[in-house]
């Protein structure tokens, strides 16, 4: 759940379609998949709490901001002049958008614990069939 795993269930791969139930308590927005290791993962399903939206966590959009500026260091001296102010903006939007959703993601005291996290106020049940494994 939001990367980092809550529940763990083996299942032998046998060439049929599989079935896997899970309850996990959320509380907050969040999104969750199937991860089979370490080769895939299903798409994300997105579980809205109090209607708010799934948020990144602040490391995350740090990250991102991180990445905009190293991928400006890199590139900004290729733009060609006549381009270079409409990069810039594109550029100085996506450092807006990153610091904004640093702004609103929930400061962590404490290691990350996705499990403690998730095991709240709401609860969600997710029932995953036909995770076939060939």
């Amino acid at each position: 759940m939001r990367g980092r795993p809550v529940a763990v269930k083996k299942l032998t791969a046998g060439g049929q379609f599989l079935e896997l139930e899970f309850s996990v308590r959320l509380a907050k927005s969040s999104w969750m998949a199937v991860r089979i290791l370490a080769s895939s993962h299903t798409s994300p399903v997105f579980a809205l709490v109090d209607g708010k939206p799934v948020r990144a966590s602040r490391a995350s959009a740090e990250w991102c901001l991180n990445a905009v500026n190293q991928c400006w260091m890199q590139k900004s001296a290729q733009i060609r002049a006549g381009e270079k102010k409409e990069a810039r903006r594109a550029y100085e939007h996506a450092r807006d958008v990153s610091r904004r959703l640093m702004g609103e993601c929930e400061e962590r005291t404490g290691p990350p614990n996705a499990l403690a996290e998730a095991l709240r106020e709401s609860e969600v049940s997710a029932r995953v069939v036909d995770l076939g494994v060939e």
